[in-house]
């Protein structure tokens, strides 16, 4: 395991949130002797993978090119739920609603119609009939998806480790990774504690990827999205899973919003989905902002007037964000064995197991059983992808 006091393993993984615990876990389940490296400590909130719910959607507005991406995230998810022996997909249903012309709505119907997806396609006075505590304008309509659900990022996270674990993956927490280079036809990734060495590399950092291709220039973006959770003012029960669906409304002018079912623990999620605060990683203001309150609060207002209650909890998330908001999942295009993701802005989560084993497929030079040609990082420099291992 060791070479002239270097730690030596078959692969490395720098950054454990949702898409380096997929890699993690992939690469142990290949027989490799994997290390992962996470700055935070376990279970940490200050990237993009907290937030105690995310989604998980077949009717796929944004790109068909996700879509079998999002099909073998499904079975991945019960995979490694079975595996787990926890639930890692909870069925709440989706409404996506907006003006019948917006992406939200024209995008879902697309999608779901593509795939055969069972659907609805509600007007405002249906949405309201069937959960009162939406009031939407009259010209809004909805597409409501009820194979939708929600994913509970630690419990998620915590399962990938862990499995990992079980295969004699090793991962560290609190230990920075710093620069990386390849030395003697290895790769040396250095931390405060130790030089670690490997034949391959993946980078899933989150908000700080560029920081470790800066060769690559990639156009990346870190916003400070601000998360909330309600008090709402009627009873929580005709909140609740089985009650409720997950929802996004695409408001037009003041942006999309978005929420969950009511949680006892925390309250009735709703946030907008992008604030345009760009930030710097390294430097996040996670103070809760009386702004930052009311611009979804006037959303409620406006929408959800029953939730109009006092303010729970919060928390401030990063996302970040490509100039397409599409993935970056790719080769390193000179340094054979690295493989690095961007998969995020703002819609990442779900595909993390997926997006482990593409990050895998790439480190170790093999060809990915999915296409990932859209997720591409030369799509932004008009650079050839001739001579990648993909």
């Amino acid at each position: 395991m060791t070479d002239a006091g270097r730690a030596t393993f078959d692969a490395i993984v720098i950054g454990l949130g949702a898409h380096g615990s997929g890699a993690v876990l992939a690469l142990a389940r290949r027989g490799l002797r994997v290390l992962g490296i996470e700055a935070g400590e376990r279970g940490h909130e200050l990237g993009s993978s907290g937030g105690r719910s995310r989604m998980i959607r077949r009717a796929y507005f944004e790109d068909p090119a996700y879509v079998p991406l999002l099909d073998a995230a499904w079975d991945a998810w019960r995979e490694i739920g079975e595996a787990a022996g926890e639930l890692m997909i909870e069925v709440t249903g989706g409404l996506y609603a907006g003006l019948a012309a917006s992406d939200v709505v024209r995008g879902s119907a697309e999608s779901a119609v593509a795939q055969g997806i069972d659907h609805e396609v509600l007007d405002a006075h249906e949405i309201g009939r069937r959960w009162p505590i939406f009031d939407l304008p009259a010209d809004v309509a909805g597409l409501f998806d009820p194979a939708a659900g929600a994913i509970r990022p630690e419990r998620a996270i915590g399962a990938m480790q862990r499995l990992a674990e079980q295969r004699g993956a090793i991962l560290r927490f609190g230990e920075p990774a710093g620069a990386w280079r390849r030395v003697d036809g290895a790769l040396e990734v250095q931390t405060h504690l130790a030089v670690h060495r490997s034949e391959h590399l993946v980078i899933a950092a989150g908000a700080w990827t560029g920081d470790f291709v800066p060769d690559l220039a990639l156009p990346l973006e870190v916003e400070r999205v601000p998360v909330f959770w309600f008090e709402p003012n009627v009873r929580a029960f005709e909140l609740s899973i089985g009650r409720m669906p997950m929802w996004l409304v695409d408001t037009g002018p003041s942006g999309v919003f978005y929420g969950f079912p009511y949680d006892p623990a925390a309250g009735l999620k709703i946030s907008r989905h992008h604030s345009e605060e760009v930030v710097d990683a390294d430097a996040v203001d996670r103070t809760e902002h009386a702004a930052d309150v009311e611009r979804v609060r006037a959303f409620i207002e406006a929408y959800m007037p029953a939730a109009d209650g006092p303010v729970r909890t919060s928390t401030v998330c990063l996302y970040t964000n490509t100039p397409d908001h599409h993935f970056i999942i790719d080769a390193h295009p000179v340094v054979a064995g690295v493989a690095f993701a961007s998969a995020c802005s703002g819609h990442g989560f779900k595909f993390a197991p997926v997006v482990g084993e593409l990050l895998a497929d790439l480190a170790l030079g093999r060809v990915p059983p999915l296409a990932i040609d859209r997720f591409r990082a030369d799509r932004f420099s008009g650079q050839s992808s001739a001579g990648h291992p993909a």
